[in-house]
């Protein structure tokens, strides 16, 4: 089968279409067994005087070759439910998880980087090289390497259950997202929202086999119900099966029950954090950031919140004046979305009408990728040939001066089966072999946008919009990068803070005005947004934005709080209860289980959702040279790339952050607020 299974042929492009449940395994097993055998001859000639090009680069090889086949069979799994293709695909996995904790428990392969980099031919290197060495033994020392025997398979056997627990987690929370329905008879409860959403509703109801219309537990209906549903009790009955979701309470309670889950996964990460020499999971997921220590982070949080909290007072004491006008005395979680809506109506009557109206997709990418050529000094062509793993899946092929230096899959649409959030995925890293071959980088940007229906285009609100330019900034990070090695070159090797940077900054162009004017285009009639409408628009998307500003913000202490307090005697509800008292602006019901559906805690995120606002600080601070020399001024574009895109992981997010604006930074900048709530 070696012959012909497409996971072990070499490719340009992932041979998607090709890949079949009986390679999946034949596939790994061979490459893990491959990967085995040259190790071996790796650590024997390497073992006296280790050189770049035959340990470093050699190495790379092999990591390469086993990623770029996982990252087809992940990629495959979003559309191959089948249980023979679910078994394939988990023992891959499994062996993959297996060959990798060996490798890095791999004592003379370690010591043959440790002894280049103390070597004589070391004290030559360019900086990114130095820093190939520093973050590969770092990962030795993060996987253990120096324990003793024994604790090493402890810590081996914690990282086996930690990551069954979180697979656990999400498989509880689909099931139980999957398990609430709600049908509606009467249309006239379903007030308020949007034809659109109306008709998406309807056809949930016709695949059901049901008449009428059909509520699911998912990101996007939970929006528009939160937000636009004018029936008080049927948000009430949404909003609680929504956020006791795979918990003890609830329409489902006990159904799917994550609460035991975590309490399992935080004990397993402190062990883990504890085995490895670390207070706390908190302080060793920050080891590979680039705060100072968990104190760092908990300060920069407390101080966020303080500086928040005026507004968030503002913005509160709007809603309670205005609650009356729809006969609420008092304003309940299910509340909060809806009135400030309404308020935003009332205050900018209109502006928000029919605004994703100006937002098609397709326009809107095609003008993100011209915005993208103008800035980047790149070419973005569609390519209409390729396999794929869906039919609405679409590939960009990015080029420079006539060459093709990588490439992007959109998967843009949500499908019942795939994760329920937006996110970027990496293919394959650029590499430079020791022949000075060079392999492209491949992004994969996997959105949750809702397709059309019949012949409606899929329109984006302003919030879909941001979602859009959030992961197209992730995936332009990953293809645009100049650097040759591989453990510097992919996103995926960033730590969060740098890894959020690119996405927070692009969704900063999406509430600039003069971009704004430029981007919107009305899908049917080609009609531009006039200077008013943008205004209105922008002022009506940033009045009542403190509510998200408080999720965020609430959501990254709490992580935090919950992997940096551990033991302390406090439940996972008492956390989160402690923390509401700090963000009182959000202030959920006894019976909510937020962490429960937390999907942050078990995607990479643990100890990190923190990132998203450190980041977005520092993104805010980068964008002020753009306001300040033109939002469309190319050579700022070009030099944004230098000092950010081209050299991967090779220097501090900090440092690149004054190269690009030529001075050094403010001791006090994280104490500057910043607003982007987007995975």
């Amino acid at each position: 089968m070696s012959d012909t299974n497409p996971l072990l042929q070499p490719w340009a492009l992932p041979p998607f279409s090709a890949v079949r449940t009986e390679h999946l395994v034949p596939a790994i097993e061979k490459i893990i067994a491959d990967n085995r055998q040259t190790l071996t001859d790796i650590i024997a000639s390497q073992a006296v005087s280790p050189s770049w090009d035959d340990l470093v680069l050699a190495v790379d090889e092999t990591d390469a070759r086993l990623g770029e086949a996982m990252s087809v069979i992940q990629t495959l799994d979003l559309v191959k439910r089948d249980i023979a293709w679910e078994l394939a695909s988990a023992t891959c996995g499994f062996a993959t998880a297996r060959y990798i904790a060996e490798k890095m428990n791999n004592q003379a392969l370690h010591q043959a980087y440790r002894q280049l980099a103390q070597s004589a031919i070391a004290a030559s290197f360019d900086e990114p090289r130095n820093a190939v060495l520093t973050k590969i033994l770092r990962r030795f020392r993060l996987a253990g390497i120096d324990l003793p025997a024994e604790q090493q398979r402890s810590l081996a056997r914690i990282n086996v259950e930690i990551s069954g627990l979180q697979s656990l987690f999400m498989t509880h929370l689909e099931s139980a997202s999957a398990a609430w329905t709600k049908r509606i008879d009467d249309v006239a409860q379903l007030d308020g929202l949007s034809r659109t959403t109306i008709d998406r509703l309807a056809l949930n109801a016709r695949k059901a086999g049901h008449e009428g219309w059909l509520l699911s537990l998912d990101q996007n209906t939970c929006h528009q119900v939160m937000t636009y549903a004018q029936n008080r009790n049927l948000r009430e009955e949404y909003f609680i099966a929504y956020n006791t979701r795979a918990s003890d309470q609830g329409p489902n309670a006990d159904q799917f029950d994550n609460g035991p889950v975590l309490q399992m996964l935080l004990s397993l990460r402190h062990r883990k954090a504890r085995l490895l020499g670390y207070e706390n999971f908190a302080q060793l997921s920050v080891a590979t950031e680039m705060a100072q220590s968990t104190a760092h982070v908990d300060g920069f949080l407390r101080r966020q919140i303080t500086q928040a909290t005026p507004g968030f007072e503002k913005d509160a004491q709007a809603l309670k004046a205005f609650a009356p006008e729809w006969n609420i005395a008092q304003i309940q979680p299910w509340d909060q979305e809806f009135l400030a809506e309404q308020l935003r109506q009332r205050q900018l009557s209109g502006a928000l009408k029919n605004l994703r109206a100006y937002f098609p997709l397709d326009g809107t990418l095609r003008r993100l990728c011209l915005f993208s050529e103008r800035m980047f000094g790149i070419e973005i062509v569609e390519k209409k040939q390729f396999s794929r793993w869906h039919d609405s899946v679409r590939l960009l092929e990015i080029s420079e001066r006539g060459q093709v230096i990588g490439h992007i899959y959109l998967d843009p649409f949500h499908r019942e089966d795939a994760p329920d959030y937006a996110w970027t995925a990496t293919c394959r890293n650029r590499r430079r072999n020791a022949e000075g071959q060079s392999t492209l980088p491949i992004a994969i940007m996997h959105s949750n946008f809702t397709a059309g229906i019949d012949d409606q285009p899929c329109l984006l609100a302003h919030l879909d919009l941001r979602v859009l330019f959030h992961e197209f900034g992730h995936c332009l990070q990953h293809v645009l990068t100049r650097s040759p090695h591989y453990t510097l070159s992919g996103i995926s090797q960033l730590g969060r803070d740098s890894g959020e940077f690119a996405g927070q900054l692009f969704e900063l162009w999406c509430l600039s005005r003069e971009f704004l004017l430029w981007l919107a285009a009305h899908h049917e009639t080609g009609e531009r947004l006039t200077e008013e409408q943008v205004d209105a628009a922008l002022a009506a998307i940033q009045t009542q934005s403190s509510w998200q500003s408080a999720h965020l913000l609430m959501s990254a202490l709490f992580d935090f709080e919950l992997h940096r307090c551990h033991g302390d005697g406090r439940s996972v509800q008492q956390v989160f209860e402690d923390v509401q008292k700090e963000v009182n602006h959000l202030q959920l019901p006894s019976y909510s289980r937020f962490a429960n559906s937390f999907d942050y805690m078990v995607t990479g995120y643990g100890a990190s959702v923190y990132a998203y606002r450190w980041s977005g600080v520092l993104a805010s601070e980068a964008f002020k040279r753009f306001q300040q020399d033109w939002v469309f001024n190319a050579q700022t574009g070009k030099a944004f790339r230098e000092a950010f895109f081209s050299p991967g992981d090779s220097r501090s997010l900090l440092t690149a952050l004054e190269t690009f604006l030529g001075r050094p930074i403010a001791d006090d900048l994280f104490a500057v607020s910043s607003e982007t709530v987007t995975h």
